[in-house]
């Protein structure tokens, strides 16, 4: 598992362009710690390992390497995800259903009256 981490870590780093002074600042763990990690001298215990996977949006599992997608990464792993946009997720995540329910309607709402344009910015469509 520790060459997998490690090997995954350095992946999704490269992949994103955050280098460990950066991963450190948005993980809130000591940039020694993260470089000792990306070396090998240590591997992380379970709760890094949580607060890494969530600064880089990507499960721990996944980082662990029990998670694979034919062997690659999805879509989804490689979306870049801004600070404000994992806010967002946070704050979702802890609505009930009938809450999430009423946020999904709003966004199909704000969607439909924005359509046009937001389909022409980003290709994201409405439906």
């Amino acid at each position: 598992m520790k060459e997998e981490l490690i090997k995954r870590l350095k992946r999704i780093m490269n992949e994103r362009e955050i280098t460990a002074a950066e991963l450190s600042r948005r993980s809130g763990i000591r940039a020694s710690s993260i470089s000792d990690y990306l070396k090998g001298k240590y591997e992380p215990k379970q709760d890094k390992i949580d607060l890494i996977a969530e600064a880089l949006s990507v499960s721990p599992a996944w980082l662990m390497g029990y998670e694979t997608k034919n062997g690659l990464l999805s879509k989804a792993l490689t979306m870049e995800v801004t600070p404000a946009e994992q806010q967002h997720i946070k704050k979702y995540r802890k609505l009930s259903p009938a809450g999430k329910k009423e946020v999904d309607h709003f966004l199909d709402f704000r969607l439909s009256s924005e359509a046009p344009r937001v389909e022409k910015d980003s290709g994201i469509s409405s439906s």
